[in-house]
């Protein structure tokens, strides 16, 4: 598998090789399961991969590729591009630009949004809505932390007139 750390070290190596029986065909495969925060000690995740997509052979998507431990598993996600930057578009606004569980997004964040969106939060159990902000509360930081490096990342590809 094409892929290499500088300095050399065996410590970021996949358990697993990379499946080439799927119907999703890597063409770009990160070995991620020494990356996949809080879960990055227990996750099932071994790659993230850029492919050719599994629903449509002519379109390319992105995949989590997963194993039980004995077989790689169908509970992958393949998204589309487009997708993935959607989701994290309304990840941002949800986490950090949301008011009193309503958050706002303008016309033209989305590909044919013709006007401003409010989404408001759905109608949870109290137990429900506890565990989601307990979940913030102890990854809040490490969210943060990753949305900045992408901020960092993107900035630094328009510095050089790639974006």
């Amino acid at each position: 598998m094409p892929y290499t750390t500088n300095p050399p070290t065996a410590a970021y190596g996949p358990s697993e090789a990379l499946p080439q029986h799927l119907a999703h065909k890597p063409i770009y495969a990160l070995p991620y399961q020494h990356f996949d925060g809080i879960y990055d000690a227990d996750t099932d995740v071994r790659y993230i991969s850029i492919g050719i997509a599994q629903y449509d052979n002519d379109s390319i998507s992105i995949k989590t590729m997963r194993y039980t431990g004995d077989k790689w598993t169908r509970q992958a996600e393949e998204l589309p591009l487009h997708r993935v930057i959607d989701m994290t578009l309304f990840l941002a606004k949800v986490l950090f630009d949301n008011q009193n569980g309503i958050v706002n997004i303008p016309n033209g964040t989305f590909a044919n949004q013709g006007s401003d969106i409010s989404v408001r939060k759905e109608s949870v159990s109290y137990g429900e809505l506890a565990t989601y902000k307990e979940f913030l509360r102890e990854n809040g930081q490490l969210l943060k932390d990753r949305f900045n490096t992408l901020r960092n990342v993107l900035d630094d590809l328009a510095g050089r007139g790639l974006l």
